[in-house]
C-alpha cells in the first residue's frame, strides 16, 4: 500500500543515486540522496522504491539550532536513533501524554503518526531516522538539493513550500502549538 504519491517529482533529480528498486546495493558515507532543510543535511538512505512501499531510511545531521516548529504526521510512523550528539524531543498526543526528553548517543525515541512533535539540537548531531515508505521524500519536497556531507549554510523554505510538501506529504505544521516543558 503507498501512503504517498508513487510518481513523485521530488525523486527525480536524484534518479541514479538509489536502484528506485527492490535490490541490493551499497552506499559509501556520503553517497545518498541529500537536501538541506534549514540548517539540517538529511540524506536519503533508503526509500519506498526500494523496500516494496514499506519504509525509508535517512540520517540527519546538523548543528546546535532552534527547536523546529511543532507539526504533526497524519500517515507517518518514525523514529529517531541518536548516532552522535544529543537532541531534545517533544510529544504530544493532545490526549494527556506529553514529554520533552533529551536523547544522547545510543538513545531512541519512537513518535507514532498522529503525535504532535518537534526537536531541538543541542549540540553537533547526527539522527538515524526510519519511517512509512514515501515520507522521506518529504525532506526534498521542503529542502535544496545539495551534494554537502556536513550541513552547511541554511535553507529556510518559502511557507508555501512547507504548506504544499506538508499535504502531499500529509504534515502539519503547527508554528502556534505549546509543548509542556
Amino acid at each position: 500500500m503507498t501512503l504517498f504519491p508513487v510518481d513523485d517529482p521530488d525523486k527525480v533529480a536524484f534518479t541514479g543515486v538509489l536502484p528506485a528498486g527492490p535490490r541490493p546495493f551499497v552506499l559509501g558515507e556520503g553517497q545518498g540522496e541529500k537536501s538541506l532543510v534549514f540548517d539540517q543535511l538529511f540524506e536519503i538512505l533508503l526509500s519506498g522504491d526500494e523496500t516494496d512501499d514499506q519504509f525509508g531510511a535517512w540520517t540527519m545531521k546538523a548543528r546546535q539550532g532552534d527547536r523546529i516548529p511543532a507539526h504533526v504526521h497524519l500517515k507517518t510512523h518514525e523514529f529517531f536513533y541518536v548516532v552522535d550528539g544529543e537532541i531534545s524531543v517533544w510529544m504530544d498526543d493532545q490526549a494527556g501524554y506529553h514529554s520533552k526528553t533529551t536523547l544522547t548517543t545510543g538513545d531512541f525515541a519512537y513518535v507514532p503518526a498522529g503525535i504532535v512533535h518537534a526537536f531541538k539540537i543541542e549540540n553537533t548531531t547526527t539522527v538515524f531516522g526510519a519511517g512509512s515508505a514515501g515520507f522521506e521524500r518529504f525532506f526534498h519536497a521542503i529542502g535544496q538539493k545539495t551534494d554537502a556531507t556536513e550541513p552547511q549554510g541554511i535553507f529556510v523554505p518559502d511557507f508555501s513550500v512547507m504548506r504544499a510538501a506538508g499535504e502531499k506529504y500529509a504534515t502539519i505544521f503547527m508554528p502556534e502549538f505549546r509543548f509542556r516543558d
